[in-house]
């Protein structure tokens, strides 16, 4: 029996209010929490317990496909996938993403625009790469 996945049209900023990174100070794994109202965002490290945090500001923010937005802090959760680069924001996403490539059925549902699901690269969609695809979400899940 195949596993299926729905989309559940999550946006691609869904999962990025709170985002795993290497600290700054310590290289350890550190929380990017942001909100919305006020507009703040804070890095706590869980290893050596620094803390920094700053207001938002659009004109300031960080478009790096491989660190956080907001302290340009590298991602806890990333690998390279065949010159590919992947990561996710929390465990959250991880999971979110492990059910998308595990699924022997994918169904999205067409009222969404913009999903996270349809901004998936095509390395992560191609079921050619499931295997090794999900061996590196394992690993990543023990980090």
């Amino acid at each position: 029996m195949k596993t299926r996945f729905i989309d559940q049209n999550l946006r691609p900023d869904e999962f990025s209010y709170e985002t795993l990174v290497v600290c700054p100070k310590c290289g350890g794994k550190a929380m990017v929490k942001s909100t919305q109202v006020p507009q703040f965002a804070e890095l706590k490290c869980s290893s050596c317990h620094y803390v920094t945090d700053k207001p938002l500001d659009s004109n300031k923010k960080s478009y790096s496909a491989t660190t956080d937005y907001w302290f340009d802090c590298e991602f806890w959760l990333q690998d390279s996938f065949k010159n590919e680069f992947f990561f996710a924001h929390n465990y959250k996403h991880l999971e979110y993403i492990k059910q998308y490539i595990q699924a022997g059925l994918r169904e999205r549902n067409d009222r969404a625009f913009f999903t996270l699901v349809e901004k998936l690269p095509q390395f992560i969609k191609s079921a050619k790469n499931r295997d090794r695809l999900l061996k590196m979400i394992e690993k990543l899940e023990k980090k």
